[in-house]
């Protein structure tokens, strides 16, 4: 009977600890930008670096909280201002497991996303995904507001 009762709760914690095969999810990037800023011509300026930061899940807790973002990027700038911007993104977890990303936005700080992979358990990770970046001037830090699906295989 002990031997039964333990299989049973060793089954339900593993069940329990496997993640969904799809979901949605909302939260915010808190990052740090470091890089370097070309001049073109006049008013015409390209920024080529890198946003760091962790990820927020709104709930709390569930699908990449607290996980590690580093994301190398481009910035076509006109008059101070982003015209095109387009990166990629490694998010990686404490356990090790690490999401791939690609980037793109036009004018503002608006744009969409899609996972294209992973290793562990976010190998074959898809979805479409919009965020909204909300820069702290005059620091190199701001916030990323994100939101969007995922599916795994």
């Amino acid at each position: 009977m002990v031997v039964a009762v333990g299989i049973v709760l060793v089954l339900g914690a593993h069940a329990a600890a496997q993640m969904a095969k799809q979901g949605t999810y909302a939260g915010n990037f808190g990052w740090y930008a470091i890089g370097k800023t070309f001049e073109l011509e006049k008013d015409h300026a390209f920024w080529v670096g890198e946003f760091s930061g962790t990820f927020f899940n709104e709930t709390g807790q569930g699908f990449l909280h607290g996980t590690s973002w580093v994301c190398p990027g481009v910035n076509d700038l006109t008059n101070g201002a982003s015209t095109a911007f387009q990166g990629y993104c490694v998010v990686t977890e404490k356990e090790g497991d690490k999401a791939f990303l690609v980037w793109k936005g036009g004018k503002g700080f608006e744009g969409t996303y899609q996972w294209t992979g992973g290793t562990g358990k976010y190998t074959g990770i898809k979805g479409n995904n919009t965020f909204r970046g909300v820069p702290l001037p005059p620091t190199a830090q701001g916030y990323g507001l994100l939101k969007g699906e995922w599916q795994l295989p």
